[in-house]
């Protein structure tokens, strides 16, 4: 199979949201896509089904501007900066991806075990959808799946601060002790603290070894997706009425 790769941004967290809904929509099943995100500014994702008023720290949120976006997948909220993370997007023919959740989790992100390996980090498939090493958790992924192509997407953590994602998400909110951070820390392991490499370099030896694995066309965003997507992250992934609906 070959794959479509591109690089996107840096982009608002709602428009590299909108950018996942359309590419699925229009994605030509024959050529699916992988998708590097780059960002902006600090954000929270926070999954399809989940509360705002449970996972975020409304108050804070505002005072620091940071955007807090639902996602189109379910799971849980995370915190994200940029430079700080490596998000990517695949879009793919549901012929591609196991009927098994635990199993498509397990392909889907393989390359990317095999490719923090590859670089020193001891990394490995956690069920149902985490990357985890011997300290913690480096990443996790999200699915949606819709009549023939699927939509998965996953960040791994490569330094960003326990401290901001503590006080974002209510887990921190009540008090941001040393106590708390050092907690959090043991759950949460972080790439750029294990190895000597630029998160730049980090996400190039990951697309080595795509590229390895898959045939790939380097490719960019045509004007027609970006308009579209422009469109749906003023309307929908911008709004309060997506965002804060549950």
């Amino acid at each position: 199979m070959k794959f479509e790769m591109m690089d996107t941004g840096p982009f608002s967290e709602s428009f590299h949201h909108a950018l996942d809904e359309i590419i699925l929509q229009e994605m030509d099943t024959k050529k699916p896509v992988i998708r590097f995100w780059y960002r902006k500014k600090p954000a929270v994702p926070m999954g399809r089904f989940q509360s705002f008023i449970d996972e975020v720290n409304d108050s804070y949120v505002e005072s620091k501007k940071i955007d807090v976006v639902r996602r189109i997948t379910g799971g849980g909220a995370m915190y994200v900066e940029p430079r700080k993370v490596i998000t990517y997007s695949l879009y793919l023919p549901r012929s591609f991806v196991p009927d098994d959740f635990e199993e498509s989790y397990r392909k889907l992100d393989s390359w990317v075990v095999e490719g923090l390996r590859e670089i020193g980090i001891d990394a490995r498939h956690e069920p149902l959808n985490d990357i985890v090493c011997e300290e913690g958790k480096l990443g996790g992924s999200a699915q949606l799946r819709k009549k023939d192509r699927v939509l998965h997407h996953a960040t791994l953590n490569y330094n960003i601060s326990i401290e901001e994602m503590l006080k974002c998400l209510r887990i921190g909110k009540d008090k941001i002790s040393d106590k708390a951070i050092k907690s959090a820390e043991k759950r949460v392991s972080a790439i750029g603290e294990k190895i000597d490499l630029g998160i730049d370099e980090v996400i190039d030896r990951l697309k080595n070894v795509f590229e390895r694995k898959y045939k790939v066309e380097r490719i960019s965003l045509n004007e027609h997706t970006l308009e579209k997507a422009e469109e749906l992250a003023k309307y929908k992934f911008s709004s309060d009425e997506w965002n804060r609906k549950l």
